[in-house]
């Protein structure tokens, strides 16, 4: 698979300091604002799994798009 069908290495950085952000935020949360919190970290994971599912279609794309490129003169 070609270089250009993966996550950058900007992309990788964000999502780890994200993952960082949201593990210090969760283990500070007081017991009033631990249902926020939950939500919180819902809406990050169903962010994580979009990106993930964009990855897959893209890669998907890219190769579609190498085997048209291979049959072409």
């Amino acid at each position: 698979m070609g270089s250009g069908a993966g996550l950058s290495r900007g992309v990788i950085a964000l999502l780890v300091a994200a993952i960082i952000v949201v593990a210090i935020g969760f283990a500070r949360l007081t017991e009033g604002l631990f249902e926020i919190g939950l939500i919180a970290t819902g809406v990050f994971i169903a962010i994580g799994a979009r990106i993930c599912q964009a990855r897959e279609q893209h890669q998907a794309l890219y190769q579609l798009l190498q085997q048209i490129d291979e049959r072409q003169p």
